[in-house]
Formats: C-alpha cells, sequence, structure tokens
C-alpha cells in the first residue's frame, strides 16, 4: 500500500501541472458551456498567454539558479514605454525597440551586480529596483500613454499566420525551442541547474558562478524586452502601467510547470503548461464575469498551490537522498 501511495504521489508530482490544467479545463467547459471551447475563445487564451510565455521562459534562467526576480512586470513596461518615447522623439522605430530591449537587460545586470556585490538576496533587490524603474517609466511618458507608433510594427502582436495563428504565438513557440535546447543540450544549461542546485558545489567544480548569473540576467533582461515589444505592438502604444501583475504571473507560471523557488530544476514544457494554466484560468474567469480583483485572488490561490507542490517535492526528494 506504501508503494502504490509512493507511485501515485511520484505521478502527481510529475504531471501536476498538466493535471491542474486538465482539471481546470473541464470545470471552465461546464461552467461555460461550450462557448469555452470555441475557435476564437481558444485562439483568445493563446494570444493571452504569448507575452506572459516569453517573459516566463527569461525569469525561468533566473529561477533556475535560485534566484527570484519581482521586478519583470515594471521592466516589461520600461521596456514598450522606452521604446515609444524614443520613436516619438525621432529615433527611428527599428533602433528604438533595440534600445527599450537593452535598457531591460541593463536593469537585470544592475540588479545581479547589486545582488552579487552586497552579497543581498536578489528577491529584495528586485523589489526596490522595480519600483524605481516604474517611477522612471512614469516620467518618461509624464504619467500617460504614448500612442502614435508606426503601422509596420502591428505585425508583430497583432498579425497571423495563415491567417489563423498568431505570429507572437509563434514566436513564443520558437522561442520555447530554443530555451529547451539549451536547457537540455548544452553546457551552459548544465551550468545553470549546477549553480542552482549550490553555488558551492559548482564553484568547487570549476563553473563561474558569478558569470553564470550574469548571463542568465542578460537572457532574461533580452526575453522580457521581446515580450514588452510584443505587447507594445499589440497594445499599438507605450504604457507605463502595462506590466500589471506580470511579476507573479511569470513565477506562478513557471513553479507550476515545475520550476523550483530554490533553484535546480526545471523544464521548458512544464513552463509552457504552466503559462496555458494561467492564460486559461484568466480567460475562464472573464467568461464567468468575475472582475479583475476576484480573479487576482484566484491567482494568488494558484501561486499558493504551485509553491506548497514544490515543497511537497523537494521535502519527498530530501527524504529520499537520506534514505540512500
Amino acid at each position: 500500500m506504501k508503494k502504490i501511495y509512493s507511485k501515485a504521489a511520484d505521478f502527481m508530482s510529475m504531471f501536476s501541472a498538466q493535471l491542474i490544467l486538465a482539471a481546470l479545463v473541464i470545470y471552465f467547459g461546464f461552467a461555460c458551456g461550450s462557448a469555452f471551447f470555441s475557435v476564437n475563445n481558444l485562439i483568445s487564451i493563446v494570444r493571452q498567454v504569448t507575452t506572459l510565455g516569453i517573459a516566463a521562459l527569461g525569469i525561468s534562467f533566473l529561477m533556475i539558479t535560485g534566484n527570484l526576480d519581482f521586478s519583470t512586470g515594471q521592466i516589461y513596461a520600461f521596456v514598450g514605454t522606452l521604446a515609444a518615447f524614443l520613436y516619438s522623439a525621432g529615433v527611428p522605430i527599428a533602433l528604438a525597440m533595440l534600445f527599450g530591449v537593452v535598457g531591460g537587460v541593463l536593469i537585470f545586470c544592475f540588479t545581479c551586480w547589486v545582488s552579487i556585490r552586497f552579497k543581498i538576496s536578489r528577491l529584495f533587490i528586485s523589489m526596490a529596483i522595480g519600483t524605481a524603474v516604474s517611477g522612471l517609466s512614469c516620467i518618461i511618458a509624464q504619467n500617460k500613454t504614448i500612442y502614435g507608433l508606426p503601422e509596420n510594427i502591428k505585425w508583430l502582436g497583432q498579425g497571423y499566420v495563415l491567417g489563423l495563428i498568431p505570429i507572437s504565438t509563434v514566436i513564443f513557440l520558437a522561442l520555447a525551442l530554443v530555451v529547451s535546447v539549451v536547457f537540455n543540450k548544452t553546457y551552459l544549461g548544465r551550468y545553470l541547474f549546477s549553480v542552482g542546485g549550490s553555488d558551492d558545489v559548482a564553484r568547487l567544480s570549476g563553473i563561474n558562478v558569478n558569470k553564470i548569473k550574469y548571463l542568465s540576467s542578460m537572457i532574461a533582461g533580452t526575453l522580457v524586452g521581446i515580450a514588452g515589444l510584443v505587447c507594445m505592438s499589440r497594445t499599438f502604444s507605450g504604457s507605463p502601467f502595462a506590466g500589471g501583475s506580470l511579476s507573479s504571473d511569470v513565477i506562478s507560471a513557471a513553479v507550476l510547470g515545475g520550476v523550483s523557488v530554490m533553484g535546480g530544476t526545471g523544464k521548458t514544457s512544464g513552463i509552457v503548461t504552466g503559462v496555458i494554466i494561467i492564460g486559461t484560468l484568466s480567460v475562464g474567469l472573464n467568461m464567468m464575469g468575475l472582475n479583475t480583483n476576484s480573479q487576482d485572488i484566484f491567482k494568488g490561490g494558484a501561486l499558493v498551490i504551485a509553491v506548497v507542490i514544490d515543497g511537497i517535492s523537494r521535502q519527498r526528494k530530501a527524504r529520499r537522498g537520506t534514505n540512500a
């Protein structure tokens, strides 16, 4: 009986994200009827998760190395705001978008530098920097949304392949494939997981831990920046208020997908599933007529569930290591 329970627990832990997603689909299928499975609604879910998914892929690089960053939403909004501001000031749109992404990368790297230099948890540094970046975005945009962008950027956030699949979704899936290869087939992936498992062990193995942390910050900044540009294109504006609850959503999606908050574990397929869970939850609750505040309660609950599942999984692994 104990062996059966152990196998069931292992199955639940391994496929927790998929089981949660299946439960949500069944629930909303009953609660919202056939409208939930309509083509338009499914496309709505896909579009809902695109920018969240790209940002979550980036933040997973930080989380796997054992670092949490709560400035994601603010930097995401900053990238689009800066790009729109620069364009309105006369900078060519392609260059303005590049500067926006570079700005995001520099902020992530600065957070990394402060954390390493003064040996302070990145979690706390990112909260402070996120607040500062939010203020900077509002100053740049003068507390308003910047409009007047060129028509030729609409394809990024509003275009479709074959008139059905959003181009932004294709970008997300392509990036997910690249990230999967990095995690599973490259030395960088091995180093990321090693650093997340233990800084000290990684150093003794000859890994330059600080270099890996900077690299993960650069990749995270680039992907969050791309997500910010997709958002700018989709809304056809640069808004300092675009980040919303993105910081908690990307962490929820990653943890629901099996990325440990303590670092050292995670896989791309799980992240994609976690992102779809958040998107399904948002669209389903909207269809049920719940407002944003009510949705935040459910999203907060999802994060609690994700962290609990992560904690249980780590405890089981620790017990196995002790027994071994």
